[in-house]
């Protein structure tokens, strides 16, 4: 029998009857796609001005440049509209000087899911030969994250900076930069990288096809907990609704494969049976035996501050996999709908409620742990740093973030349901601020006890 969580607490839902677990589900869908829906086709009398082809048909460049830019030109000025194909192209990217300090042949595709129905589209790159991009280490695989729907266009950042502030082992680095793709003025984007296996990035092991003994099976893996499925291999809880995805190996259904394919199945099998066993308590055979606490902290406290709605063990939470170790969770991704980009309420508990954590509150040493590393975060200053970095960040993006807004003209416009429109940028990150200061009190409030 699947193991349920209560979901009745929930700020979306709070004066609503309580709703089953799939009830919650659909409800949650059916919120985002009205939010694409408002998003695409406009509100408050707008008609189709909020449309993708107003936006394509829509001449305005900008006058002056304030972040690196980065061109990218398709062969044959072929539009980038798969996320499964990539398509062909070149590069550059000047500085803020306007000098060319990267260029080269690329590969590039869509990305995302539900971001990828906006106007705005993100975009993945596979660059010919691997670049140091803008001083980051080398790499071949880019994102460009659009930061549609989040209308300070520094909610990631923000979690990047947190992740970095709470040392966990790897936090992707990325970078602003304005974006023409085919000559057209695309707005402010976040290159950032990719999440993948690399010394530089989740610094694991990448298994071969001939890993198969016992000292080498173990790892690495990495793994994205997606229940839209979104990799070929997907292994689903028999505790939970969770669904595990294996992002490397990527290989796992081919043929020569089936010990790994078998190894990494069975070890989420035995850490949910620890999770959920009689003994889950115990230290060195429940569920401390087959994930890292300390990461499994962090990845708690950062979602849960930040009322990350993508945060619950749903989607885009990563694992990753050791050799010779336990799972450990990272790195922080996917939060251009938290810190009140969703729910504007500030109260209530959201991933103590999720698959695993739910059941790991049962254990009074693991809430005792969240307190303390909490006590930490708060003798370490830690929200009014996060509220001086929103300062530097929104100074640092002033003048671009005018160029992307008369691109994409969306500062008065509901793009989430969120309904507080502050109606310019100055008032979004205003209004991040605030909202971030009244969720830090409520939790402090609790873990202070």
């Amino acid at each position: 029998m699947k193991h349920t969580c209560k979901r009745s607490h929930s700020p979306a839902m709070r004066h609503w009857p309580v709703l089953s677990r799939k009830q919650a589900v659909v409800l949650f869908q059916m919120i985002v796609i009205l939010a694409v829906a408002i998003l695409l086709f406009g509100c408050g009398g707008r008609g189709d001005s909020s449309s993708d082809k107003f936006y394509e048909d829509t001449a305005w460049e900008p006058s002056e440049t304030y972040l690196p830019v980065m061109a990218i030109n398709t062969t044959d000025n072929a539009p980038v509209n798969s996320k499964k194909e990539y398509i062909t192209g070149v590069y550059s990217i000047k500085n803020i000087s306007g000098e060319t300090v990267h260029e080269g042949d690329l590969e590039i595709k869509g990305r995302g899911n539900a971001t990828w129905e906006y106007p705005k589209k993100p975009y993945h790159i596979k660059l010919a030969e691997g670049s140091k991009l803008l001083g980051m280490p080398k790499g071949k695989h880019w994102v460009l994250l659009a930061n549609h729907v989040d209308k300070t266009m520094i909610r990631n950042e923000l979690t990047f900076e947190l992740s970095r502030r709470l040392s966990i082992a790897y936090t992707p680095r990325s970078f602003f930069i304005e974006l023409y793709l085919n000559g057209h003025y695309r707005g402010v984007y976040q290159l950032t990288e990719h999440v993948r296996i690399d010394t530089d990035r989740v610094n694991i092991p990448e298994l071969k096809i001939s890993d198969t003994s016992n000292d080498l099976i173990s790892g690495g893996y990495l793994i994205e907990i997606d229940k839209r499925r979104g990799e070929d291999f997907c292994i689903d809880s028999e505790k939970t609704s969770m669904v595990f995805c294996l992002k490397n190996p990527e290989t796992l259904l081919e043929t020569g494969w089936e010990s790994q394919r078998q190894y990494v199945v069975n070890y989420i099998r035995q850490t949910d049976n620890a999770i959920f066993s009689t003994q889950f308590k115990n230290p060195d055979t429940g569920y401390a035996a087959y994930i890292d606490v300390d990461t499994t902290i962090l990845y708690y406290l950062i979602n849960e501050l930040f009322y990350n709605p993508d945060g619950d063990l749903r989607y885009s939470a990563f694992l990753y996999k050791k050799r010779g170790d336990k799972f450990y969770f990272g790195p922080v991704w996917d939060f251009d709908i938290a810190v009140g980009n969703y729910w504007t309420d500030t109260t209530g508990w959201y991933i103590r409620e999720a698959d695993w954590f739910e059941r790991l509150f049962e254990d009074p040493a693991f809430e005792q742990k969240v307190k303390a590393r909490w006590a930490q975060m708060k003798a370490d200053d830690t929200l009014n740093a996060l509220l001086s970095y929103i300062d530097d960040r929104a100074l640092y993006l002033k003048n671009a973030q005018e160029n992307n807004f008369k691109k994409w003209p969306i500062l008065s416009v509901q793009t989430t349901p969120r309904r507080n429109l502050p109606g310019s940028y100055q008032g979004e990150v205003n209004l991040m601020k605030e909202w971030l200061q009244n969720r830090y009190a409520w939790m402090d409030a609790r873990l202070s006890e």
